[in-house]
């Protein structure tokens, strides 16, 4: 983050998430998506503001490794986790909610409702690395492959029979079986295993003047309604 003092611009690096659209669609134009969005509603409210450096995708470890190094200023839209924590300081205002739920092939038609049925099937689960759920999953013995941080990835795990779910957020779950024409091979488990709220995290080492002013012109845009529009212009998308 460069400036912070009262009109002084800051820039605000940050690193774009490989795998979940529609929070983050990185293609050959633009990155766009829930994120992009995100700033340039927050540089509407704050003009000193100015978000750069996510021209591609990366794994959440690399993400989690420049808020404390210092070499992102700030991350959009995680949960809540004691790594994040200890590297970066939490938005006070939720971005908005995620649910998490699994997904099988069409066929499988194994009815689960709860991380007890999961314990009991054991199956092997395919996720995103480094999700904040990853450490819940494997205390209750339930074998985890997150070995990349690419969702398409995961979800064609499960269709070539390496893994019996895959367990992500609702809104890119959706999107991602609808942009990949899978709604003949891939049908979501009506239970919804958490429901929790993510938020902007602001590096531990980036300049104090960012994480109030983040809060300022996150709370500005939920009393306008607009952190409400974004997610509902996206989550149409489905």
């Amino acid at each position: 983050l460069a400036g912070g003092a009262s009109g002084d611009p800051m820039k605000v690096r940050v690193l774009a998430q490989e795998g979940v659209p529609p929070k983050w669609i990185i293609d050959d134009d633009a990155p766009r998506g829930l994120c992009p969005d995100l700033f340039a509603a927050i540089e509407r409210i704050d003009p000193r503001m100015h978000f750069t450096g996510y021209d591609r995708g990366r794994s959440l470890p690399v993400i989690e490794d420049a808020l404390e190094s210092g070499r992102a200023s700030a991350a959009c839209a995680l949960l809540d986790s004691p790594r994040r924590r200890s590297v970066a300081i939490r938005s006070s205002v939720p971005v908005y909610e995620v649910r998490l739920r699994l997904a099988a092939v069409a066929g499988d038609t194994q009815v689960v409702n709860n991380l007890d049925d999961l314990v009991r099937l054991h199956p092997l689960i395919n996720t995103a690395r480094g999700s904040a759920f990853i450490e819940q999953l494997k205390a209750r013995g339930i074998e985890v492959d997150d070995s990349t941080g690419d969702n398409i990835v995961n979800l064609r795990k499960i269709l070539h029979g390496h893994g019996r779910y895959t367990y992500m957020n609702e809104l890119s779950l959706v999107y991602l079986i609808r942009t990949e024409h899978l709604e003949n091979k891939v049908r979501i488990l009506p239970a919804v295993f958490n429901q929790d709220p993510v938020y902007f995290w602001v590096s531990r080492k980036a300049d104090p003047a960012l994480a109030p002013a983040l809060d300022q012109a996150l709370a500005r845009l939920k009393a306008s309604g607009e952190l409400a529009r974004i997610y509902d212009r996206w989550s149409r998308l489905k």
